[in-house]
């Protein structure tokens, strides 16, 4: 350590030296350079001093030819005499462009432009002087008038203004010479101070070196003990061994976590101490520092080790062991650093068991089912066999919610999912898939077995009785049953056709057990409208839904507003093909999507209306659009204020609207309908009764709505004129309706003699192919 310190103090010195050795030579190098730069600005400020002197010089001959022209009388005196006054301006010029190639500062370019400025008036009067004395002796008193007067003293003013640039020629030469003298002193007064600095600093580095070296001497100890310290107060365990795995050193939390104490351990095998295990096998791994020489980078040794402490504690533990070198780069121990992660890894299977199960039953959760699902079903394509799947849903569960309150709802379903629990066996998954509906997966059970346990489910539901508050709640649960085959073409499909088995078992009045088959086409429509119910909701996404209208035709002299249309609905499919609503409507009614159907419709035609309102002509009053709507739309208390927002935000005219609601929904909720049409009806909308003639009591009714129109039934029109009891009910719809003030619309007319016979009954309206096609809704104009 000494040597090396020696050898230090002398290298830093050494250094020192060499740095002011290539200090100074770099100043004297700066001497120099700022030696020529002086030389070169005074020979630049000579050159200027001359060029300025041989212009003054070219002034003054100029200005003495210019008087010896004004006494020659010989012609040939004359003429060279003149060319030595022109001689006289180029070398004035010469010495001015030479000026200028130098380069100027800017208070010289200001005196050599007042000279300039000077020369050329005093050129004027020389050459006005010149042409007077050569046009002879009547002139010649003008011309020495005009030298004396203008060209004396322009000529002056130029000698005069070129001398003040000689002199700021002078007076630059010697500032700049003075500068050079003064950047000359302060060069070797600082390469002196700098001399002078070198020696006292490399005197001091020699000091702090050897200072410094003796403190480190004394903080390698210090530094030795607070390593220790360290060790001993770290979270983590830590072990080191020599080459051949015998214990060197234990730190506190490796005393506390193995149960061994250093002395007890210390030149002993690590295996004796370190009994770490794999958490599954409880078999003891070969652990990497068991060997002392670990040979490369940090191993890391993390999953599903298991330590086990000499007094039976157990420890989930991450641990990595490091190679220890000496100053040659050989291995000579390692060092196992290990920590307690046993609380860290409780939490990660905690929230591991809260990703796949339900927080309320515990039960396995709809995102673990459908893992399971695939994986059955991957095996009964691999292997054959056969499983099955339950789809439970709860009957008359809603009740206990309304009447209880939702805490009670949550407390039965935990009951209930311990019932449940209790009769699944083996390898079967029962799950809550959400809200009332469960999930059963039954493995390597025949359809057999499967239905019994789905009976047993089904009974112990009937026979569980939940009491809140004193009250006794029963519920029931319709189970759909589908088996899992090599056939089942994916876990999506097997669940719409569990959940179709589902339904069609509450169909059947609830509480029974209903199997999926193919051939079932109760099961097979259910299946459908659930996949129409996907395809609607693509279709309002993807905006595939749009508007159709029929002419309804006056069958009388055309009144004010004979003009009168049907609204209809189409879906248009991925394909590009347009769909009827009798293929999705269905659907929509069965899972609550009429409500958003009927608002799409109502806000798409009111803007077309708008648009054509916009850009057409005439008024909204003698036209009528007839626009459906659902018992759903119906029954929704707020429809009405949506009709009205709309209305008021497009602008349109209530008159112009005339909504159809059918027979069957009208009479179901009869309190409701003429509410309903009451309240419309005052903000001037109109009503037609869709339909007329199916429902079983059609007359009874019809005297307590208050619509404007009948619609009667397609199917006793479309044959009136060949089956008269069809004939004789056309004929009374029309005739009740003309007593009780209200106008009659014939429906599926389809031939020019039914629309005969129907003017000859006196039916107002009649719509259908023989009085015009469905075509896409078209409202430019609006009139």
């Amino acid at each position: 350590m000494l040597k090396n310190s020696k050898f230090l103090i002398l290298a830093g010195f050494g250094v020192v030296l060499l740095l002011m050795t290539a200090l100074t030579a770099v100043g004297l190098t700066r001497i120099l350079s700022l030696h020529e730069r002086v030389e070169a600005l005074r020979e630049a400020h000579d050159a200027k001093i001359a060029l300025v002197s041989a212009m003054v010089a070219a002034t003054r001959e100029r200005a003495i030819s210019l008087h010896r022209l004004a006494l020659l009388t010989d012609p040939f005196e004359l003429d060279e005499e003149q060319l030595l006054f022109g001689g006289y301006a180029v070398d004035f010029i010469q010495g001015r462009d030479g000026l200028l190639a130098l380069g100027l500062n800017r208070e010289e370019k200001s005196i050599l432009t007042r000279a300039l400025q000077g020369a050329k008036r005093g050129e004027q009067w020389q050459l006005k002087v010149i042409e007077l004395f050569q046009q002879g002796d009547g002139h010649d008193a003008e011309a020495h008038q005009l030298l004396l007067k203008e060209v004396i003293p322009a000529q002056k003013l130029v000698i005069g203004t070129l001398a003040e640039l000689m002199a700021l020629q002078q007076r630059q030469e010697h500032a700049a010479a003075a500068e050079a003298a003064s950047s000359f002193r302060r060069a070797l007064m600082a390469m002196g101070a700098l001399g002078v600095l070198a020696v006292v600093l490399g005197a001091l580095i020699a000091l702090y070196v050897m200072r410094r070296t003796a403190l480190t001497e004394r903080a390698l100890f210090q530094e030795k003990e607070r390593a220790q310290v360290t060790l001993d107060s770290i979270g983590d365990g830590v072990i080191t061994v020599d080459a051949v795995g015998r214990v060197i050193y234990f730190n506190p939390v490796a005393e506390q976590l193995t149960g061994w104490k250093l002395a007890e351990i210390q030149g002993l095998s690590l295996r004796w101490a370190f009994n770490a295990v794999n958490a599954y096998t409880r078999k003891q791994i070969e652990h990497p520092a068991f060997d002392g020489a670990v040979d490369g980078a940090t191993v890391n040794v993390y999953e599903n080790v298991l330590l086990i402490s000499n007094d039976g504690r157990e420890f989930d533990i991450e641990s990595s062991v490091a190679p220890m070198r000496n100053q040659k780069d050989e291995v000579i121990g390692s060092v196992l650093v290990f920590r307690d992660v046993t609380q860290s890894r409780e939490l990660a299977k905690q929230l591991a068991w809260q990703a796949t199960h339900d927080q309320l039953t515990s039960l396995i959760n709809r995102r673990e089912f459908d893992v399971r699902l695939t994986r059955l079903l991957e095996s009964a394509k691999a292997t054959g066999d056969q499983h099955a799947l339950l789809y439970l849903d709860l009957d008359q569960f809603k009740l206990v919610n309304d009447t209880a309150g939702h805490a009670a709802g949550d407390e039965l379903l935990r009951q209930l999912a311990d019932k449940l629990r209790a009769q699944i066996q083996g390898r079967d998954t029962l799950a809550r898939l959400g809200g009332d509906e469960f999930g059963v997966l039954l493995e390597r059970r025949s359809l057999d077995e499967a239905l019994k346990i789905a009976n047993t489910l089904r009974e112990t539901v009937q026979e569980f009785r939940f009491v809140c508050e004193g009250r006794t709640f029963e519920v029931g649960v319709s189970i759909g049953l589908a088996p899992i085959t090599a056939q089942t073409e994916n876990p999506a499909n097997l669940l719409s056709c569990a959940d179709a088995a589902c339904y069609a078992a509450k169909d059947k009045g609830r509480n029974r057990v209903n199997v999926y088959s193919p051939e079932n086409l109760d099961l097979m429509q259910r299946q459908s409208e659930m996949l129409w119910v996907t395809d609607i909701s693509r279709a309002f996404e993807e905006k595939r839904f749009c508007l159709y209208s029929q002419p309804i035709r006056y069958l009388g002299e055309a009144p004010a507003d004979a003009r009168h249309c049907e609204i209809l609905l189409r879906m248009v499919d991925a394909q590009g093909q347009v769909i009827l609503p009798g293929a999705f409507l269905p659907a929509a009614e069965r899972y609550g999507l009429m409500p958003v159907v009927d608002r799409w419709v109502i806000r798409t035609l009111f803007g077309a209306i708008r648009t054509s309102l916009d850009h057409g002509s005439g008024t909204q009053s003698r036209r009528i659009c007839s626009i459906n709507l659902s018992g759903a739309s119906l029954n929704d208390e707020y429809f009405p204020d949506f009709l009205r927002d709309q209305i008021a935000l497009y602008r349109i005219s209530p008159a112009a609207l005339c909504f159809e609601i059918t027979e069957t929904v009208a009479i179901s909720n009869l309190d409701r309908a003429r509410h309903f049409m009451l309240e419309l009806k005052k903000a001037g909308c109109r009503f037609s009764l869709d339909d007329f003639g199916s429902g079983m009591s059609s007359f009874a009714y019809l005297k307590d709505l208050p619509v404007d129109y009948l619609k009667i039934d397609g199917m006793f029109v479309k044959n009136m004129v060949k089956n008269p009891i069809d004939l004789a009910m056309v004929e009374a719809i029309n005739r009740i309706g003309h007593v009780m003030g209200i106008q009659t619309i014939a429906e599926f007319v389809e031939d020019e003699a039914v629309l005969e016979k129907l003017r000859g009954l006196g039916v107002n309206y009649a719509q259908g192919y023989a009085v015009g096609r469905p075509a896409p809704l078209l409202l430019q104009p609006f009139p």
